[in-house]
Order: C-alpha cells, then sequence, then structure tokens
C-alpha cells in the first residue's frame, strides 16, 4: 500500500512539473520499498547532476532486453581436433579422481606417459573408447576391486563422452590397453 500510495504521489508531482511554464519534467524513477533489515531504502537513489542508470531490477519486475546483431568471433574449431582428458578413480563413481591426463592426438602428446601408443589403439577404435580392442594374454583375478575411467573430448569433429566402470584395474588393463595406463600408479 506503501508503494503505491508513493507511486501516485510521485506521478502527481510529475504531472504538476510539466505544466506550460515548466516545460518539460525531468523523469524520476519511482521510490522503492524501504529494506526491512535497516529501514532504509533498499536502493541508492540515483545521483543528481549525471546521466541516470537504473539500479537492477527486483525478482519479478520486466527487464527491457535489446538483442545485438550476432557477431562471429573468427576462430572455427579444427575439423581434425583430436584430444582427450582422461580420468581414473578408485571405486563405482566416476569422482573424487584420482589421476587425470590430457592426451592429443595428431600428433600425439600431452601429459600421458605412453601417447603414441595410446593414440594408435585410438585411431584403431576411430576414436570411440568404447570400441577398443581388448588385450590378448593378459589373465586378471577374480578380486573385485572397481575402477571407473572416464574420456571427454572431441575426435574428428565430433564430442565424445566416455564412461565406464571396471572390475579392477587388471581388466581395465585387459579391455583398454595404454589408454587408461597412466601416471606412477597405474591401474595395473
Amino acid at each position: 500500500m506503501r508503494r503505491l500510495t508513493r507511486l501516485a504521489a510521485a506521478g502527481l508531482l510529475a504531472l504538476s512539473l510539466t505544466g506550460p511554464l515548466s516545460g518539460t519534467a525531468a523523469a524520476s524513477p519511482p521510490p522503492r520499498e524501504p529494506d526491512r533489515t535497516t529501514g532504509g531504502p533498499s536502493r541508492p537513489e540515483p545521483p543528481t547532476g549525471g546521466p541516470f542508470r537504473p539500479a537492477p531490477p527486483y525478482p519479478g519486475e520486466v527487464v527491457p532486453i535489446v538483442p545485438g546483431p550476432v557477431r562471429p568471433i573468427g576462430v572455427r574449431p579444427p575439423s581434425r581436433a583430436r584430444a582427450f582428458v582422461l580420468t581414473f578413480a578408485r571405486g563405482e563413481s566416476p569422482t573424487p579422481v584420482t589421476r587425470h591426463v590430457l592426451l592429443t592426438c595428431d600428433p600425439p602428446k600431452g601429459t600421458h606417459l605412453d601417447p603414441v601408443g595410446a593414440c594408435g589403439a585410438l585411431v584403431s577404435a576411430k576414436g570411440d573408447p568404447g570400441s577398443l580392442a581388448p588385450l590378448s594374454g593378459v589373465v586378471c583375478t577374480m578380486r573385485y576391486d572397481p575402477v571407473t575411467v572416464t574420456a571427454t573430448g572431441t575426435w574428428d569433429g565430433r564430442f565424445v563422452r566416455f564412461v565406464k566402470t571396471y572390475g579392477s584395474g587388471c581388466s581395465l588393463y585387459a579391455a583398454t590397453g595404454a589408454v587408461f595406463s597412466f601416471g606412477e600408479r597405474s591401474p595395473r
């Protein structure tokens, strides 16, 4: 009710200033509701003598948005980008991450310990970590000590996100080879 009264008073004041003697009135924003914690106005009043910048709106107030033209930034992602962030986590969840590396292929480099071997395996699988050829001759015990790995990145212009939990570090190595073998505490 107070706000309505203040708005009406401000409107009458603005109308009284726009008479034939005064010319045009300087528009002023309607007063804001007082802040309940301090008792004063919730927003500072605009400074006088300069350009008026309205205060940010309250929740629920309409904000006028004027769309501008969209301009390209002039940078295109490479169409043959081949890069992954690989993570290794102990347990059945991909977090918390125990180790992570960056692997870029074409040319093979990054923080991976064997980028040539990992990139070779990914090239054979066409960039899909789920399609990696399992290693032959690797024998693992049946001990359950789960590990979860992720691969996030791009391969030849397409986004790749891979998450999988393996029964142990040995079964991870048998299924993925050099791709997820990194760090001093390798999952082998």
